[in-house]
């Protein structure tokens, strides 16, 4: 049976869709439109009519002509059967407008059905008809990413020194979370902009074990305070460290080591975090490390508010950099700057990476400043 024709977009719709594409920040440029438009449609083997459609697109003008345009040229258009292209573009650009059309956005896309991906093609078309005994019954598919199970293990034992943080006001009332993550019994590692001095150290608790279970259900937490003499052993903005000394922790089976080494660009890096300052959560896909020197690493791992202060971990759950912030390239800032039109990456991962401090600065900062702390400390090479 053929699929039902893709219906026209109302002036209403057409509206939404075109101030959602002029929000983007791709669409400021002649190279960002193109490569959102490539990427979006770039998934499917496009129908003659709609590569013909894209051959007349005047990609130059003010974004507003442009989108425009686009519309029209693909309203009821289809890059494969029963796949409006409109809704590919849609689905595209959800995640980049900002919270004043995103909602529009969301509401378009339900409206005219433009949800998830079709399915995939037929099987019979990857079927192998060679004999058996000339079948490669399996091989690596691009990456190798084939681990040991003891990978696993060694994540949820890494796990439970990762603790949540709230720093409260003499009311109790909580004024900011954040992670933290323990090196030695009484010793846990954030970030300075989550614990800036003395005062906030002595006003923090520290949770332990707030998460699910493997049956989903919550943990019994353990919620401690910071010691009463001196909780704030050692604190450095430019590096956004702070090591915070903790009153009655339970004794772990595990305490996180530091690794002393360079990251290279293309590794991966986890973080087990508290984001939203909620139940912890592990990022281990999407997460290779863009750059890195002996100050700074930046990766692609996701985190949001209340990460700041996890331990971004190698494949082996030591710790090689403390997560604190998010940065963009201020090149999308920009609009009259030409963007890479034939970066493999999606779009928005050439406009922003996650940052944290490399754990090489963080312990040669340790090593001068508390000789006597770092004792207790384990430190790869």
């Amino acid at each position: 049976m053929a699929p039902f024709p893709v219906p026209p977009l109302a002036h209403e719709d057409r509206q939404t869709l075109l101030a959602a594409l002029c929000d983007t920040p791709q669409f400021a440029t002649v190279a960002g439109r193109q490569t959102l438009v490539r990427n979006a449609l770039g998934g499917y083997p496009l129908s003659g009519q709609v590569r013909k459609s894209l051959g007349w697109l005047d990609w130059e003008g003010s974004p507003l002509v442009v989108a425009d345009h686009l519309v029209d040229l693909l309203d009821g258009q289809e890059p494969a059967p029963g796949v409006p292209a409109l809704g590919l573009i849609a689905q595209a650009i959800e995640p980049l407008v900002g919270a004043a059309h995103q909602g529009p956005l969301v509401a378009l896309r339900r409206r005219m059905g433009w949800g998830a991906d079709p399915a995939p093609a037929a099987a019979e078309t990857w079927q192998d008809e060679r004999p058996p005994g000339a079948v490669v019954h399996e091989r690596i598919v691009g990456e190798d990413t084939l681990k040991p199970i003891a990978y696993l293990h060694k994540a949820l034992r890494a796990a439970d020194a990762v603790v949540r943080v709230a720093v409260r006001q003499s009311t109790g009332q909580s004024v900011k979370c954040g992670t933290g993550f323990l090196v030695a019994p009484d010793l846990m590692l954030t970030n300075h902009h989550v614990i800036r001095n003395t005062a906030e150290a002595a006003g923090t608790e520290v949770s332990f074990f707030y998460e699910f279970d493997i049956d989903g259900r919550p943990r019994d937490a353990i919620t401690v305070g910071t010691a009463t003499d001196r909780p704030l052993a050692f604190t450095d903005a430019d590096l956004d460290v702070s090591l915070v000394r903790l009153d009655g922790a339970p004794r772990l089976a595990h305490y996180l080591p530091l690794r002393r080494a360079l990251l290279r660009r293309d590794q991966r890096v986890a973080i087990i975090q508290h984001p939203g300052g909620f139940l912890k959560k592990v990022s281990m896909q999407n997460n290779l490390v863009a750059a890195a020197d002996g100050l700074i690493v930046q990766y692609y791992t996701s985190t949001q508010g209340g990460s700041s202060g996890s331990p971004v971990f190698d494949d082996e759950f030591t710790v090689v950099a403390i997560h604190h912030s998010a940065v963009q390239d201020q090149a999308w800032a920009d609009t009259s700057k030409a963007r890479p039109a034939d970066d493999p990456k999606r779009v928005e991962d050439l406009q922003w990476r996650n940052q944290g401090t490399s754990a090489v600065a963080l312990i040669a900062a340790l090593e001068v400043s508390v000789p006597n702390l770092v004792a207790k400390l384990r430190i790869l090479d």
